[in-house]
């Protein structure tokens, strides 16, 4: 596996404690505004931020782990933590979106059978869209930027930037409609006005959903050891077997297959000649920096020697 250089480690954790802190603040801010505006979109966008504080707390613990050598305890390294921090972190979003979309809707039902509803109050909702935007957008650069400077390896990183850039999507949209709210007055859709909090709501939720489904989807793939991309396999078959062809071993087959920000190769051989440990461990060590060169992300490569094709009877490769 490629060496992590500390300062890389040093700016992963810098950017993630910077997220929780201004994540929090983000956090306070959206609940403040909601108890001063009454508007439950807001709210949600309170409990986004929030979100996001409890994850990144959890993200610079695993941010620690992840970067660990394989011991007794983990024989196959620490990487795993990172597809399960996705994949939990994916989950709570989708439940939290998924509650503000049914009580959005239940208000929309219940005043169309003629149940008041209060009314938003709009004076700080510009502000507070202004300030949240500003600051989602400028997190999103941190960590994306911090993000290029660690080799884009980081899937921790990549994935606060994109909830911070959603997050600031979500502040300002909900801001430009609630503020737009009035001007339907003397149109045909006036009557939506009290329960324009409500659609706002659902209609961000059941956008913004698509982002943390899909990285549940692949968190999920990587944690249940999916194989990866077959344009991956096949381009790192090709430049094995131009490796191994003076190195007097047959590849028979190969997997790839990625964990967080790791790749791990497992190359299946039949060797031409016996080999001893060392010639084995030389093979391993060429592998694995061929392997570095073309993923370009942190490698763990597995040489098992045999004479027959381990997916034959399946019919995989």
């Amino acid at each position: 596996m490629s060496p992590v250089r500390p300062e890389d480690r040093l700016i992963e954790r810098r950017s993630l404690k910077i997220g929780v802190y201004a994540s929090a603040l983000m956090a306070i801010a959206g609940v403040a505004v909601h108890v001063i505006s009454g508007s439950y979109a807001l709210l949600l966008d309170g409990l986004y931020s929030a979100v996001m504080v409890g994850s990144g707390l959890v993200a610079a613990r695993i941010s620690c782990n992840v970067v660990r050598p394989p011991d007794r305890a983990y024989p196959f390294g620490y990487d795993g933590q990172e597809a399960l921090y996705v994949l939990f972190r994916s989950l709570l979003l989708m439940g939290v979106l998924s509650f503000a979309a049914i009580s959005a809707f239940s208000t929309v039902i219940d005043y169309a059978y003629g149940v008041e509803v209060s009314s938003v109050r709009l004076g700080p909702v510009a502000w507070y869209s202004i300030a949240m935007v500003a600051t989602c957008w400028g997190l999103a650069w941190r960590h994306h930027h911090d993000w290029c400077r660690t080799g884009r390896h980081s899937q921790i990183l990549l994935t606060e930037a994109k909830a911070a850039r959603l997050d600031g999507l979500i502040s300002g949209l909900t801001g430009l409609a609630l503020l737009g709210s009035p001007l339907l007055n003397g149109t045909m859709l006036s009557g939506l006005i009290p329960v324009t909090d409500s659609l706002l709501v659902l209609v961000v939720s059941l956008l913004v959903l698509r982002e943390p489904l899909q990285g549940f989807l692949i968190a999920l793939g990587q944690a249940a050891g999916a194989s990866a991309e077959t344009d991956l396999i096949r381009s790192t078959r090709l430049a094995l077997e131009d490796l191994l062809a003076g190195l007097s071993c047959w590849l028979l087959d190969l997997t790839v297959y990625q964990v967080g920000r790791t790749a791990f190769v497992v190359v299946y051989l039949n060797p031409s000649q016996p080999m001893d440990g060392g010639a084995i461990d030389l093979i391993r060590d060429r592998i694995q920096e061929r392997c570095q060169s073309l993923l370009a992300c942190p490698v763990r490569t597995e040489v098992i020697l045999t004479a027959t094709p381990p997916f034959a009877a399946a019919g995989v490769s």
